[in-house]
């Protein structure tokens, strides 16, 4: 059989990149929206700390279980059919939140939200590390780049549409982005199929074997701490500056600030990894996340200190938050990616739902500043035990799983 031309292969290389930028640019347009309105609204509607850990974590609930499935049928049928679900199911959960006041209703409308960011990132993930595996740093910190240009503008017009047209319009215009976004990823290219298909329930089979394997260990470390370094700044930094006495347009502000720093790191980010390695650029990110965080309990009370501050969360939050999948890729063939994705998701889920109900009872008890310094000692300690961890995980040149 004759291989196909290459500058055709190069042409739809080209458009799935392409594509793959515009749809996480709008979907995390929604991401940096939702991430600053439902606390915000949870603190307005007069909720304690306590309670709003316990509405943010419920998007991990079941979204945990649907990572698996959503693997599956990424691997099985192909990740645009996932990716498209996850938009849809961000639009019915902007529509419960713009309709209604009650806790029991938030909760189901973060579960509509846990199920999209759910699927999301494993169809996301598994994609772009197909488009071209050669290219898969570059791509995944570009990705991440757009997708968090995107996350810049909702976390901006977060605060500003909460005062100036009130929760449920501003819930609305996110409902509209992720519907626009869904019509937009109809265009992506499909991928080349996999090498062979053995039914829907041929992925799960595979979930033993990649849980024993190390190397998928490595990538559910980095997603635990890459999810809770995010869920941070919905859960604690939002009140934090809230109870210091910033409006809401201002605590929106401030969090576009962490994600312009997040931009500027997803442009650069295949040259940092190149130049420092895995090992080394985890060690720095954690480090760096952990003095960031407790400079914010710290530095918060003035504009000066409190905008460099969020920018330095938002450079290496993302690192994390690029560093993760590319462990899942590092140790994974192709053809088992979505599954890989889906399994190491599993991590970040979990994040998703311990760290809003720790941090959030933690605060209640002794107080956002105390809880901030906590959470930094943790990355911290994280930093330091990371390099003994990378040599359990990563021993030396190990079979890929799936090979």
């Amino acid at each position: 059989m004759t291989s196909p031309p290459a500058e055709p292969v190069r042409r739809a290389e080209s458009r799935a990149v392409a594509l793959i930028y515009a749809a996480a640019f709008s979907y995390q347009i929604t991401l940096g929206l939702v991430q600053v309105l439902v606390p915000l609204y949870a603190l307005h509607l007069g909720y304690n700390l306590a309670l709003l850990g316990v509405i943010v974590a419920s998007q991990a609930v079941f979204g945990l279980l649907l990572r698996l499935f959503a693997g599956a049928i990424a691997d099985q049928f192909g990740e645009r059919w996932v990716l498209w679900a996850s938009f849809l199911t961000m639009v019915f959960g902007a529509a419960v939140f713009a309709i209604s006041e009650a806790v029991a209703m938030l909760i189901l409308a973060q579960s509509f939200i846990g199920y999209s960011r759910a699927t999301y990132w494993t169809a996301t993930q598994s994609y772009v590390s197909r488009i071209n595996p050669e290219r898969s740093g570059e791509v995944y910190g570009r990705v991440n780049a757009f997708g968090n240009a995107g996350g810049l503008i909702g976390a901006f017009l977060s605060g500003a549409l909460a005062s100036g047209l009130g929760y449920p319009a501003a819930f609305a215009v996110m409902g509209a982005v992720a519907l626009a976004g869904f019509v937009g990823s109809i265009a992506l290219p499909p991928l080349a199929a996999r090498s062979s298909r053995r039914g829907f329930r041929a992925p799960l089979a595979q979930i033993p074997a990649i849980a024993r394997h190390r190397g998928m260990g490595l990538g559910g470390f980095a997603a635990f701490a890459a999810s809770a370094a995010m869920i941070m700044a919905s859960v604690l930094f939002v009140p934090y500056l809230t109870e210091l006495g910033y409006n809401e347009t201002v605590n929106g502000g401030m969090q576009a600030v962490g994600v312009v720093g997040s931009i500027a790191l997803g442009m650069v980010f295949g040259r940092v990894l190149g130049r420092l390695g895995r090992r080394r650029t985890h060690t720095i990110a954690l480090l760096m996340t952990g003095l960031a965080v407790i400079g914010v309990a710290q530095g918060a009370s003035a504009y000066l200190t409190l905008a460099p501050l969020m920018l330095a969360y938002g450079v290496f939050r993302a690192s994390l938050s690029i560093l993760y999948p590319i462990a899942g890729a590092d140790h994974s063939a192709p053809e088992r990616r979505g599954m890989a994705m889906a399994y190491i998701g599993l991590y970040w889920g979990t994040a998703q739902l311990v760290a809003p109900l720790g941090f959030g009872a933690l605060a209640g008890a002794v107080g956002l500043q105390a809880t901030l310094w906590t959470a930094g000692a943790i990355f911290i300690a994280a930093s330091a035990v990371f390099p003994l961890l990378y040599r359990w995980f990563v021993p030396g040149k190990e079979q890929t799983f799936g090979e």
